[in-house]
């Protein structure tokens, strides 16, 4: 009887331990998805893009959806014809929506007073050294709309893809502004869910080139 009860105890201990080392790695899991940018770096300007705000919601149930979703027609914006977007309105040069919906065609267009046809790019597959391009901005005189308001336009219109599933967190830690263009660079995470929530770094830049008005995104 009473090695039993050692034994009985010694069990008791034994799942006390992996019940606690359970719990540890499922906190230390826990807290990794929800990591944040990090707060020793310096950042310009910190931005946090939401799968809430994403032009595209409800247009990405197939393959072929998405494949559509990458082009952006450029369009005559027609207020009767498009819808906007609420949180896009700063984002207005003359009184005029950048980017809308087409009402008819249901497909996400651009202004063609400001815009080319663009291309969304994935800033979070872009390998390092890669370069891939978005389009062109027309106002190469950048008078509607400087360089730096252009690349967070593009960011918070997701056009520039910085997250999978659910959101991003991103931070510019450095600009250059020169005469023939200007370059953002940006590290962050994004988070997004499959059997479990994960979280994944960010290391890219976006290049504005003043003469031709030509976007891109590379991977750093």
């Amino acid at each position: 009887m009473i090695k039993t009860g050692i034994r009985r105890k010694h069990q008791w201990a034994i799942c006390l331990f992996l019940m606690i080392l359970f719990m540890t790695m499922l906190m230390t899991t826990g807290a990794a998805g929800k990591a944040n940018v990090r707060n020793d770096v310096k950042c310009i300007t910190r931005i946090k893009i939401s799968r809430d705000d994403n032009p595209w919601k409800g247009m990405t149930h197939t393959s072929r959806q998405e494949e559509m979703n990458k082009n952006i027609p450029a369009v005559e914006f027609n207020k009767g014809t498009c819808e906007v977007f609420p949180h896009l309105s700063v984002y207005q040069i003359n009184s005029e929506s950048l980017l809308g919906k087409d009402k008819v065609g249901k497909k996400i267009v651009i202004n063609s007073r400001y815009f080319s046809a663009l291309e969304k790019v994935d800033a979070t597959r872009i390998p390092s050294g890669t370069v891939k391009p978005v389009g062109r901005f027309l106002d190469t005189s950048f008078l509607s709309l400087s360089p730096r308001q252009l690349v967070r336009f593009l960011l918070d219109a997701q056009i520039i893809t910085t997250y999978w599933h659910l959101e991003s967190e991103l931070c510019m830690t450095g600009e250059k502004d020169e005469k023939d263009g200007y370059t953002a660079v940006f590290t962050g995470v994004h988070r997004y869910c499959t059997n479990r929530c994960e979280t994944e770094r960010l290391n890219f830049a976006v290049r504005i080139d003043r003469v031709t008005g030509e976007i891109s995104v590379s991977g750093h």
